[in-house]
């Protein structure tokens, strides 16, 4: 199993090096060849011919889009992902570290409470089948999916920091009380997906024929529930898990524009808007990296669970 697993891990992160590279090769065109020039919007109403041409020759605009590609690339692979224009030459490490170590901080803690609240609600969603619980239960979350996020955002400052003044509106750090309503404000409206599809496992795995068994041995039902529904039910939650951690990288535009958050999400709108190529480079191939990472870890988390999945990989192997 080990050698198979191993063999079937090493041909998945070989064959990302050819996906990274045609999502580098296909970025990095779109934005040279799409209007707008850093150029242009870094002066704005100064704008000057031959001092345009000056800062082009510096960042290496007036060269073939070929060769600005070839270098980009070099330097990538030595740790360098260029320099923002928009942030006065500041690294672009330097400019979208921080912002994304705020985002993910703030989606870890959204993540956590998505799945906290929404395996047991899905779990007894399911339980609940037939009975009135389950639709109530189900309708009340997706009611909360179905309000736009910035009538849901308004709402909540007027509540909560207005009326009961029980949070500041300020950012003070995302270790700060006042980070709770925005998370709350990610977090609450994921619970109906993650509970629809618990319950639908739920449902799924409910009507085998090990549940039947271990309830006719005099298992007490509440350790059939945890150690042989729930358990197993758990298996496409796996995949839900894997794909959504890219997604806490990536910051909530809405959240972060409205509680004035310096996370990556209202980073990434301004550098496309810019544009700051270099920025929107690195946020492309880091999301990219981080997809298919994801989608590996996904599939050595099915092989330590299913022994199904481990045979089949040392047989591949």
């Amino acid at each position: 199993m080990g050698q198979g697993l191993a063999g079937y891990i090493l041909r998945r992160l070989l064959w990302a090096v050819p996906v990274l590279f045609v999502v580098s090769i296909v970025v990095f065109y779109m934005l040279r060849l799409a209007p707008g020039d850093p150029v242009d919007t870094l002066l704005g109403q100064r704008y000057d011919a031959e001092v345009a041409e000056r800062l082009r020759g510096k960042y290496g605009y007036d060269q073939p889009v070929y060769i600005q590609y070839v270098k980009y690339m070099r330097n990538v692979l030595q740790g360098d992902l260029g320099v923002s224009t928009r942030h006065q030459d500041f690294s672009v490490k330097e400019v979208i570290v921080p912002k994304i170590r705020v985002s993910a901080t703030m989606g870890l803690f959204a993540l956590v409470i998505v799945f906290v609240l929404g395996i047991p609600v899905g779990v007894y969603a399911a339980l609940s089948r037939g009975t009135p619980v389950d639709p109530l239960l189900i309708g009340s979350w997706l009611f909360l999916d179905a309000i736009p996020v910035f009538v849901s955002v308004i709402f909540a400052q007027w509540l909560f920091a207005l009326k009961l003044e029980w949070v500041n509106l300020g950012y003070e750090g995302v270790f700060h009380k006042n980070i709770i309503l925005p998370v709350l404000l990610i977090s609450l409206p994921g619970v109906a997906g993650v509970a629809r599809l618990m319950r639908a496992s739920v449902i799924q795995v409910i009507g085998e024929d090990y549940i039947r068994t271990a309830r006719a041995k005099g298992l007490r039902e509440r350790t059939v529930i945890i150690s042989h529904l729930a358990r197993n039910a758990m298996l496409p939650m796996v995949t839900v898990i894997g794909l959504t951690l890219p997604g806490i990288f990536a910051g909530s535009l809405f959240i972060e524009l409205f509680f004035g958050i310096p996370g990556i999400g209202r980073e990434s709108l301004d550098a496309v808007r810019a544009p700051d190529f270099d920025v929107v480079l690195a946020l492309v191939l880091f999301g990219s990296t981080l997809f298919v990472v994801a989608n590996v870890v996904i599939d050595v988390v099915y092989g330590f669970i299913d022994p199904r999945i481990r045979v089949g990989a040392t047989r591949g192997g």
